[in-house]
This record gives structure tokens, C-alpha cells and sequence, in this order.
């Protein structure tokens, strides 16, 4: 009897575990900050969510929304997010009163390309795929920010170490 509740135990504990396709990439630190960006998103529902998660990578001085000035870095992104659950383990799922987790999946690509005076510098491609099995009642915001953010850091790093955009010293 202690087995099988050990083992109905751990089957339902995980439902914790998250796997994505991106490796996590925090940004150095000991660096000055990048030039300010102004940042463009075709995507108006997401563009302060993609605003907020490069802001908080700490590698730009500011990050402001729309075009920028003559002589002004901006970046243009293009986000592609879907989220899939399945059906027929969500109709399990019900069936067995919540008890049975299920697999939910988030797939976002990002394309950013980085410019200064409307010329292209460079394009970057990003996409992480998020799975994590969930209660039928999370509704998983945090993993599609988590995914987000996953994907920024990855921007910022390989802006950093590209240097395409001139570091700024910090001043207060």
C-alpha cells in the first residue's frame, strides 16, 4: 500500500517540472550598459511584456517604446507565440477531478533586428519551446513570462558580446 501511494505521489508531484529548448543565457555582468533602444513589437498586446523582460536584463541603459531619434539605436521584434494544451488529457483531467496533471506547451520565436538610422545591423532569431504539465486551473502566465524572459536574456547577451551598440558608463 506504501508503494502504490509513493508512487501516485511522485506521478502527481511532476506536474512541478518546467523543460525549455533555450538554454538559459544570463547576461555578464561587470559591464557597462548598452546604448538606450528604442523598441518596436508587431505584436501590440505583447509589445510591454517584450519591453519590460529586456529592461529587466540590466544591459540597456533605457528601453523606450516606438522609433528612435536620427542617430538612435532601435530594435524591431517579431513574436510568434502559441500555447497548446492537450485535449483529450484535459477531458482526463476532468474526468478524474483535477487529479491528473496536464502538459501544457508554449512555443515562442522572436526575431529581433537590431538598427541604427532605419540600416540593419544584424538579425537575431530566438524560439524556446516551454513544457510543463499544470493543474487544469494554472493558467500558466508565469511560464509565458518566464519563456519571455528566457529569450531576452539570450538578446542581450549576444548584443553584448557582438558590441554593435556602444556601452554607455554608469552615472547617477
Amino acid at each position: 500500500m506504501k508503494y502504490i501511494l509513493t508512487a501516485l505521489g511522485s506521478t502527481l508531484l511532476t506536474g512541478c517540472t518546467v523543460t525549455n529548448t533555450l538554454p538559459e543565457r544570463p547576461a555578464p555582468d561587470g559591464q557597462d550598459y548598452l546604448a538606450p533602444i528604442h523598441v518596436m513589437v508587431d505584436s501590440p498586446l505583447d509589445a510591454a511584456n517584450v519591453r519590460n523582460s529586456l529592461r529587466e536584463t540590466g544591459v540597456f541603459r533605457t528601453v523606450e517604446a516606438g522609433a528612435a531619434a536620427p542617430g538612435g539605436y532601435s530594435v524591431r521584434a517579431r513574436l510568434d507565440s502559441t500555447r497548446d494544451i492537450s485535449t483529450p488529457l484535459l477531458f482526463l483531467s476532468v474526468a478524474t477531478l483535477f487529479l491528473i496533471p496536464i502538459p501544457q506547451t508554449y512555443d515562442t520565436q522572436i526575431d529581433y533586428t537590431l538598427m541604427h538610422d532605419d540600416v540593419a545591423l544584424k538579425q537575431y532569431h530566438y524560439r524556446n519551446v516551454t513544457r510543463k504539465y499544470t493543474w487544469l486551473l494554472d493558467q500558466g502566465s508565469e511560464m509565458q513570462g518566464q519563456n519571455l524572459d528566457r529569450i531576452s536574456q539570450a538578446f542581450a547577451a549576444d548584443v553584448q558580446r557582438d558590441h554593435l551598440l556602444p556601452s554607455v558608463g554608469y552615472t547617477q
